[in-house]
């Protein structure tokens, strides 16, 4: 008897739990909105979870899989989301409705450290928004371009030792010495030496951040199903320790000298010393403090994203051209100019001075978005204009970059490396929002251009001085690693490098 029982409760939880997911994973086909098939419990996301996909290669391929529709509804486990490929759309929600979709709506750990220009959302981005632009105004990034060339030429040194001596290197890791001396130097006033053979304390957290452990993985997956779930776990504070300690460190040293470098720290211990910073809106002032630990949530941000996504861009950039020698010979003559007509040196002004190569950048951009999605939340109910679909406040927008860039209809022959897309006369007929590197909006990187001076300072210096060839380790088709959190290869990116 008591089996019969056992079976017939199995069977009602079982028919229950059917009917609750019909109803869930019916919520956009009752909309009209059309999108892929959802698995229970994992919604659309099984092969993220199974780590055969990242989000972004897994959001870009069904961005391309449904041309033709304006939207595309996704599931995350249980909860909708909406994928919007249309670009009168995502400018419609990107830049004209931005105040109804201000907040990126990224779910975290709950740690201060998200409390920084990237995670942050409501009035806290507001006011840091508004604190932090003037550490990138052209005038700024003009006084940090001696800084940067001292680093420029460590790195030229660095590579000149490893060619000298027959030494292999991976593409990104190369690279990555030098935008970690560049964001030491321009952000904390440190010399890291990251042009070393050795090992410091920054790049080993960088491999912290950017390859998580199992424990952190679990919990990302954990968020995907139940999300907000991973507030209730605590994690390695670490990362947390080390910027607080960085930052701590740094003001004590600066503490009573007048602000001489006028870098990143120099403006956040200036914030600091004002106890509150606050921004005047129409009804009233809003305020924060701007105490050690959200000094240290952005010196964080800063760190990763001048860092690694600089980094995977320059090593994308190096692959192109050993696979097309023509266009690297284009920059090469380009670039030899430039440092004939400034007496060998780079300055702001000269890098103005090279279209060519701001176009391979842009390119290079184009095709291996390193951070290829953009999310943000609906701030209250919203119908989607030229449509019937209204969603509910809280509802999850996402972008693909990825997807537009690899859209044929925007970028014929996309896999095709081509520069030339980028020749201004090309530029005036690009459709606003199907190029989005650096997002769009308000609500766009704030270090765009420090990224792009610091880029084109060390490729230039870096083509200047060595000529990048295939190596038998040179593989023609990148296999991206879904473990990656930006886009990240297997294998890493190895080319043969030589003295010009």
């Amino acid at each position: 008897m008591a089996v019969y029982i056992f079976a017939a409760f199995f069977v009602v939880i079982l028919c229950s739990f059917y009917l609750y997911a019909r109803k869930k994973y019916s919520y956009w086909s009752d909309k009209g909105v059309k999108g892929p098939t959802p698995f229970p419990i994992v919604g659309n996301f099984g092969s993220v979870i199974l780590v055969k996909d990242s989000v972004q290669q897994y959001i870009k391929t069904v961005h391309l899989k449904y041309a033709g529709e304006k939207l595309v509804g996704v599931y995350r486990g249980f909860q909708p989301m909406l994928l919007v490929r249309d670009p009168d759309l995502i400018k419609q929600v990107m830049v004209k409705d931005f105040h109804k979709f201000q907040d990126r709506g990224i779910s975290s750990s709950g740690s201060r450290l998200s409390q920084n220009l990237f995670s942050a959302d409501g009035e806290m981005w507001r006011i840091l928004r508004q604190k932090l632009t003037p550490v990138f105004t052209s005038r700024k990034l003009k006084e940090m371009v001696p800084l940067m060339q001292q680093c420029v030429d460590k790195f030229v040194k660095y590579v000149d030792y490893l060619v000298e001596n027959n030494i292999d290197h991976e593409m990104r890791s190369l690279a990555s010495k030098y935008t970690l001396d560049v964001i030491g130097s321009c952000a904390f006033g440190l010399d890291l030496d990251a042009c070393s053979d050795e090992e410091n304390q920054f790049s080993i957290m960088a491999k912290k951040i950017f390859k998580p452990t199992v424990y952190v993985r679990f919990l990302t997956i954990l968020d995907m199903l139940i999300p907000g779930v991973r507030k209730l776990f605590t994690t390695s504070t670490e990362i947390l320790d080390f910027f607080l300690g960085l930052v701590r460190n740094v003001i004590k040293e600066r503490e009573g000298t007048p602000p001489v470098r006028k870098d990143f720290m120099d403006l956040m211990i200036e914030l600091r010393e004002q106890g509150k910073v606050s921004r005047r809106k129409e009804d009233g002032i809003s305020e924060i403090e701007m105490d050690d630990y959200l000094i240290a949530a952005q010196a964080l941000v800063f760190y990763s994203a001048g860092f690694e996504t600089s980094a995977a861009t320059m090593s994308f950039l190096f692959y192109e051209l050993a696979l097309n020698p023509d266009i690297q010979d284009r920059i090469y003559q380009e670039v030899c100019k430039v440092y004939e007509k400034y007496n060998g040196q780079l300055t702001y002004e000269s890098l103005k001075e090279m279209p060519y190569l701001d176009m391979v950048l842009d390119e290079t951009l184009r095709k291996h978005s390193v951070a290829g999605i953009l999310f943000r939340k609906a701030l209250e109910d919203y119908t989607i204009p030229g449509t019937n679909v209204t969603i509910p406040k809280g509802t999850l927008i996402m972008v693909s970059a990825n997807g537009l860039h690899a859209d044929p209809e925007y970028f014929p022959n996309p896999e095709k490396f081509n520069p030339d897309r980028f020749l201004p006369e090309n530029i005036k007929t690009l459709k606003q929002c199907t190029y989005l590197p650096f997002g769009e909006g308000p609500r766009n990187c704030i270090g765009m251009r420090f990224a792009k001076v610091q880029s084109l300072m060390g490729i230039a210096a870096f083509l200047k001085n060595f000529k990048i060839e295939r190596s038998p380790k040179t593989d023609t088709h990148l296999e991206y690693d879904p473990k990656g959190i930006v886009l990240l290869t297997k294998g890493g990116i190895w080319v043969k490098i030589s003295k010009r």
